[in-house]
């Protein structure tokens, strides 16, 4: 800042002498009169442009776009074509260069005079079909309810840039209604001199056809049999569009294909139809290996050469696909870091009644170091998954586990400071996704329910819910809020204590950024004793206990700078929130607030994402501070996150 402040006179006397020596540049461009139509939609569809900020901030040269009388009389006439094709058929369009303090710097300005647009006087529908076919089509809900919904109604503009849409969305409901053939013109008879329209829609449906075989071409291992059950189209079904695009979705999403396409091959147009399935196979084997880092907040100690190998983690995954040639799946996975090592394997039956159901059968050994405890589990899990349709997915899952808590820091007084228990539970999922587009826009809905011990057979009898609901807004192409709440409770009998990794925890990358890793909550003292050297030295530090109740809630502002980075972003954030031992401690001035911002970039593994939050209500728990030895530091109120994908 200070270079810069001392070279600005400097600028600014060569910014003067090249006022007389250069041409005007455009400094922004204006819309005045547009009425209908938002000015950045307008100017989206023009040339000239201003400078960017970051051209605008350069003080060493005039910025902006050279004037170019030709071009910018052009750009008056796209602004002329883009409201005609939208109705407004007598649209006036003008331009003005008007200065500003600096007179070089001009302000180019379209002025709009839209005048009356052409309005739709009434619409009809002809056909060709017979009374029946008429009545299938035409009398049922679906069409007169799409025909309400699109843009030419009595009494709107008649646009004709939206004639393409208009057609694809009638055709799209009378081909699902079993005419694969079916054809739809527009008749538009335009009164200018009156600024009226009339619309006639002239519909030719064609035969009413249903599905009669399937042609599969590209199959090598897969018996054909199964890639058409795959597809869930069934012969003698009325032809839809909707059951094309959903049989190439359900054999695309088959883990043994890399490639699927659906479509009409050339056929006589009678009352069957044949369509024709090319898939394309992956490997009937294959093995992944993975190498990658983190865990940042999980390393106690500082970071330097001799403990940074403890950042590192390992993943190896065998897939054995199409078993017993039905299309079934088996993997081997291994996983390896410091804080955690995992073994499982997984057997799918993808297919039980219908493409929408499978069963994975899932036994698994995994041991986890966690801050307050370390657990080796071993069990097995079945999952029955359903798709209920292209938003909705459920799973019912039963679970069957030995567990072995042990090495508690600090929990001589704790009733399950070493605790070996088994768990059986009952687990269903809901994930319900609307809307989003690359977490751009739309609302996410997650309801979690676990029962665990029904039938007495479990060492702890509770049950466990759990909501987590995330809304994203797109403000604009390049802004995005997004929003999120989650909260959860335990419920149980028979025992005054559950096991640490049965309960919530909250803080981490994911949750309430500020926190370290399950850090936010309630804690325990910890002081270990080194009795090794000259004299006994204690060490003190707060280890997480869990809780039986969560809440946590999200706002994060996203913002891409792809003219400054391409790929690239920032974010700010507000996160906050609680974990409570029992359910009647629940008390909302409890509540945590962690802020902070970050930085992202979308590479092709994902976006990476950088973090600072700082806690803004810590406890003394929370910055280390134990009463009498005061071990807390400035950088006990910060936490600094690195991951692979958005938080949320």
């Amino acid at each position: 800042m200070i270079v810069l402040l001392c070279m600005l006179p400097f600028g600014r006397i060569n910014a003067q002498e090249n006022v007389t020596e250069t041409e005007n540049r455009i400094w922004s461009v204006k819309i005045e009169g547009n009425r209908s139509f938002e000015g950045l939609v307008i100017k989206n569809n023009i040339a000239n442009e201003g400078p960017s900020f970051w051209q605008k901030i350069n003080i060493f040269k005039k910025t902006g776009t050279s004037i170019d009388k030709t071009e910018i009389r052009k750009d008056v006439i796209r602004i002329e074509r883009f409201y005609q094709r939208r109705g407004y058929v007598d649209v006036q369009v003008s331009y003005e260069l008007r200065a500003r303090r600096k007179e070089w710097k001009k302000d180019l300005v379209f002025i709009v005079k839209e005048n009356t647009p052409v309005r739709i006087a009434k619409v009809t529908l002809q056909t060709n079909a017979s009374e029946a076919d008429s009545a299938a089509i035409f009398g049922g809900n679906k069409f007169k309810r799409e025909l309400n919904r699109i843009p030419y109604r009595e009494g709107e503009v008649y646009q004709p840039i939206e004639e393409a849409e208009v057609l694809g969305r009638l055709i799209r409901v009378i081909k699902n209604k079993g005419y694969a053939y079916a054809d739809l013109q527009i008749d538009a008879r335009v009164d200018t001199s009156d600024r009226k329209a009339v619309i006639e829609f002239i519909a030719d449906p064609g035969p009413q056809t249903r599905f009669d075989s399937i042609i599969v071409d590209g199959e090598s291992t897969i018996d054909k049999e199964v890639v058409k059950r795959e597809t869930g189209i069934k012969k003698g079904e009325l032809y839809s569009e909707q059951a094309m695009r959903q049989a190439q979705r359900e054999v695309f999403k088959h883990h043994l294909f890399r490639l699927a396409l659906v479509s009409i091959p050339d056929q006589p147009k009678d009352s069957t139809l044949e369509i024709a399935l090319r898939v394309k196979e992956l490997p009937l084997r294959s093995l992944q290996l993975k190498l990658g880092i983190g865990d940042f907040d999980r390393l106690e100690e500082p970071i330097a050469w001799n403990n940074s190998w403890k950042l590192f983690r390992g993943q190896g995954t065998w897939v054995y696909r199409n078993v017993r040639g039905k299309g079934e799946r088996f993997s081997v996975t291994g996983k390896y870091s410091f804080f955690e090592q995992n073994l499982s394997a997984d057997y799918l039956f993808p297919y039980v009644y219908n493409t929408k159901s499978s069963i994975s059968i899932n036994p698994y050994y995994q041991r986890r170091d966690e801050r307050a405890y370390n657990i080796e589990t071993g069990g097995i899990q079945s999952t029955y998954g359903y798709e209920y349709n292209e938003f909705t997915t459920g799973t019912f899952s039963y679970q069957f586990s030995l567990n072995n808590e042990t090495e508690l820091r600090g929990s001589t007084t704790i009733p399950d400071s070493l605790l070996s228990y088994d768990k059986s539970s009952f687990a269903f999922n809901l994930y319900y996704a609307r809307g989003v587009r690359r977490g751009n826009n739309g609302i996410i809905i997650q309801p979690y329910l676990e029962l665990s011990g029904l039938f007495g057979e479990a060492s702890f009898s509770f049950q466990k819910v759990s909501l987590d609901v995330r809304k994203y807004f797109e403000l604009n192409s390049k802004l995005t809020l997004a929003t999120r709440i989650r909260g959860g409770a335990i419920y149980y009998s028979k025992q005054d204590s559950l096991p640490s990794d049965i309960r919530f925890y909250s803080g981490g990358t994911n949750t309430v950024r500020g926190w370290g890793r399950q850090q936010l909550g309630p804690k325990r003292l910890v002081v270990e004793t080194d009795t090794s050297g000259a004299g006994q030295v204690n060490t003190y530090s707060y280890v997480p206990e869990g809780g039986n109740a969560v809440l946590n809630f999200n706002v994060e502002l996203r913002q891409q700078l792809d003219s400054f980075i391409k790929g690239f972003g920032v974010a700010a954030f507000l996160d906050g929130g609680q974990v409570w031992r029992r359910m009647s401690d629940i008390n909302s001035g409890d509540i945590q607030f962690g802020v902070g911002g970050g930085l992202r970039y979308r590479s092709p593994i994902g976006p990476i994402r950088v973090d600072v939050g700082y806690k803004v209500n810590p406890t003394n728990e929370d910055l280390n501070i134990v009463k009498g030895v005061d071990r807390g530091n400035i950088w006990d109120r910060w936490g600094i996150h690195f991951s692979i994908g958005q938080a949320f």
